[in-house]
């Protein structure tokens, strides 16, 4: 049998270096962070560079001295059974052991959330035809890298085109509030904003098309997100909390270490105070004030920090609300009635049952923020998305809302003036997406018409065997159409497309039975006790649920499985398209369509991309395990920022080549169904506020793009930035208002 190997637990820094030093916080100075024992085996015939697992590998290069630091092995017997190495700032074996214990702590809370293994963002690698086109081939991305020691500048980010994360160092000014003059900030050894790059990469990987800058609030999600994860993240350490708690008395929106992030940054930086702290500021007198919600605020933040800090204040203020709410019984047990403590130290036993409600809360709130970004729009995302998306995340999981979370998210979020636009009356039911029903009745009372629903039934059908089994789906894919008397170039092209299909098939089938293969003789399981190897044959290269099969072993399974449903999802809406389902869901199927929105290679109609489709499984109310599948379907228009150019290109006859001409910004619609496991029938049905067709979208995005700072610096995407300088300017200080993280 294999070998049990216990968890391995590392030391890192709670805060940063500069907290440790205030002897007030030795208390909460350093935590230990328990993780599985998941590090590759070192190979023999290469150099060893660092810790390396299934997701992360740490490589120390600093390019300024073109030197590589002395790697630390964590699988040596004096670190794995002293819980890693002591912090010690001057060390840069401690700085890998920081990086990679923080990095992996924050993928187990998504894994954990989610329900499923997660996946960086695909390396792409682009071919040209010789018709002139181009095609894009998707790549696997195994490891997310880590270099400690990348830069040598006050500035730490995420790169999507190398695919890592890369932390500078700088020299602390004579402006510097935390650091001594003279003496070496390492962003590397900062808990927050590990987490928060972390962030940025698991997130790149969920919604690639997130880091479009088409409306004012997709940037700042990038980064609130970040932020709220990397905030919450600190109320999982008992000490933290418990420290924090007795200095606060437990009065959570007073000042404290636990509404700031990345103090030695901001404060060695020049400004003083943390970078971005949620509850209040330091006043004109020096008195720290907390910051009551004010809706206009929203209106005039233009750039993504301060808008994204407004996110962040919401979703602290309903967390505060939710404790409060918790912790009212123990307060006024405590107080004698009054809810008012006396003067002095607060009791160790209320300290520690105010640390494990806050805890309790902070976990709840954050696993609902991270399940949200299954419930969103694929593409051109705002606030008020993301709060139906936390409404309807929540109620499809906790139908019975005891503490009411729901509630202080909705009344936080107005209270902030973040609200969905359009929506006459805010409530739960109304903020929850609609399920396909509902939608269906909406599309049936715009056509001013009643139709019977069976059409749905087929349309699950077709997703139920597509799911079920895929073999069967290909052939039902091959075989003739009704429209076969059509046009035979057409007929020609999805033969083609099915072809394709089935090769890709037979290598997803290859590639899982070696993996399980190897999954057993790497574990050492006896031939008795293993599960049976798949049946592959031609007629039906894969006759299972590729989405069910276990993902622990390789998440490259899980990778090409979605790629493979993705191809037969394309293939199956594109050759059985269904009109009603089309309006139903938002897409564009009409040979009218302008000529900017992109077509297809077979139908010469508008085409669709469909960006995902994965699981999730999570625990339920009372326990039980709820499964569904995500899917995520996105169409494209070319958008030119002068009005006549959109008008000319729209006039243009249309042509699948068009993708290729050049634009000024990509206009993207799309929706989001969820499926469930068992019936197969889309449960919810989430689309942007527009179609690819809508005019008003479009001129929505071109006037975002053409405002003034927006024009100064398009930090994500506008046709001619690059994506790996927008996270690159974004966190770099000086940059927006706010500066890094």
């Amino acid at each position: 049998m294999a070998e049990f190997r216990p968890p391995r637990r590392l030391n890192v820094y709670a805060f940063d270096p500069s907290t440790a030093r205030n002897f007030d916080n030795r208390a909460s100075r350093t935590v230990k962070i328990t993780l599985p024992y998941e590090l590759d085996p070192a190979p023999r015939n290469k150099p060893f560079l660092g810790p390396r697992g299934r997701y992360v590998e740490v490589v120390d290069f600093d390019p300024a001295s073109g030197a590589f630091y002395a790697p630390i092995d964590l699988n040596s017997d004096r670190v794995l059974h002293n819980d890693g190495l002591r912090p010690a700032p001057h060390d840069p074996k401690f700085h890998q052991q920081m990086v990679y214990a923080v990095s992996m702590n924050t993928i187990g809370v998504f894994e954990e959330a989610l329900g499923r293994v997660l996946q960086w963002a695909p390396t792409t690698e682009t071919t040209q035809n010789d018709d002139g086109t181009t095609s894009y081939e998707t790549k696997f991305t195994r490891r997310l890298r880590i270099y400690p020691h990348a830069l040598r500048e006050a500035n730490a980010f995420y790169n999507p085109d190398k695919k890592a994360l890369l932390f500078g160092y700088f020299t602390a000014g004579e402006d510097s509030a935390s650091a001594p003059v003279g003496t070496t900030v390492f962003t590397c050894l900062s808990h927050d904003i590990i987490v928060h790059e972390t962030v940025h990469a698991i997130l790149d990987g969920m919604h690639p098309s997130f880091a479009e800058d088409t409306n004012p609030d997709m940037r700042a999600l990038h980064e609130a997100f970040a932020d709220i994860i990397a905030l919450f993240q600190l109320f999982s350490f008992p000490n933290v909390l418990e420290d924090q708690i007795a200095k606060t008395k437990g009065n959570l929106d007073r000042q404290s270490l636990l509404g700031e992030l990345a103090q030695e940054f901001g404060q060695a930086v020049g400004r003083g105070c943390a970078l971005r702290d949620f509850l209040g500021s330091v006043n004109e007198h020096g008195e720290w004030e907390e910051t009551e919600p004010d809706p206009s605020l929203l209106h005039e933040a233009t750039g993504p920090h301060a808008r994204g800090k407004v996110l962040v204040a919401a979703v602290f203020r309903a967390f505060l609300t939710i404790y409060k709410h918790r912790v009212k019984d123990l307060f006024r047990i405590a107080s004698g009635g009054s809810g008012v403590l006396r003067d002095g130290e607060i009791d160790p036993d209320l300290k520690r049952r105010l640390a494990a409600e806050a805890a309790q809360c902070a976990r709840r709130v954050m696993r609902i923020c991270i399940r949200a970004m299954d419930y969103t729009p694929p593409v051109n995302v705002n606030f008020g998305d993301y709060l139906r998306a936390l409404i309807t995340a929540d109620h499809d999981l906790f139908p019975e809302d005891f503490q009411g979370y729901r509630a202080a998210f909705i009344e936080a979020f107005a209270s902030w003036g973040i609200l969905p636009d359009g929506m006459p009356v805010i409530s739960e039911p109304m903020l929850c997406w609609p399920t396909i029903y509902e939608a269906e009745k909406d599309r049936q009372a715009k056509n001013g018409k009643l139709e019977e629903e069976d059409w749905l039934t087929t349309i699950h059908g077709n997703l139920g065997l597509m799911l079920k089994e895929p073999g069967a789906m290909l052939s039902f894919l091959a075989s003739p159409r009704e429209d076969d008397d059509k046009d035979r170039v057409e007929r020609e092209r999805h033969r083609e497309q099915v072809e394709a299909a089935k090769l890709e098939a037979l290598k997803v089938a290859d590639l899982i039975h070696d993996k399980v293969i190897e999954f057993n003789s790497l574990t050492n399981i006896p031939l008795e006790l293993r599960p049976p190897e798949m049946d592959l044959n031609e007629a039906h290269p894969i006759s299972i649920n590729l989405l069910e099969v276990d993902d622990g072993r390789d998440r490259e399974i899980c990778f090409h499985a979605s790629e493979h449903y993705q191809r037969l999802l394309w293939l199956l809406m594109t050759s059985k398209a269904s009109p009603r389902f089309a309006q139903l869901v938002g897409l564009s199927f009409d040979a009218r369509a302008p000529s900017t929105v992109r077509r297809s290679k077979i139908t010469g109609l508008p085409s669709l991309h469909v960006a995902s489709v994965r699981i999730a499984k999570r625990l339920g109310q009372r326990g039980q395990l709820e499964r569904e599948y995500v899917v995520e379907i996105i169409q494209t228009r070319r958008g030119y920022l002068d009005p006549d150019a959109q008008a000319r290109e729209d006039a243009r006859a249309p042509s699948h080549n068009d993708s290729n001409r050049q634009c000024d910004f990509k206009y993207r619609a799309g929706a989001t169904f969820l499926i469930d496991a068992r019936s197969f029938a889309i449960r919810r049905l989430i689309r942007s506020a527009h179609t690819v067709e809508d005019e008003a979208g479009l001129i929505a995005c071109r006037a975002h793009l053409t405002r003034a700072d927006a024009q100064a610096n398009n930090a994500f995407y506008s046709g001619q930035t690059s994506r790996a300088a927008a996270f690159t300017d974004l966190h770099r200080p000086g940059h927006s208002s706010d500066g890094f993280p």
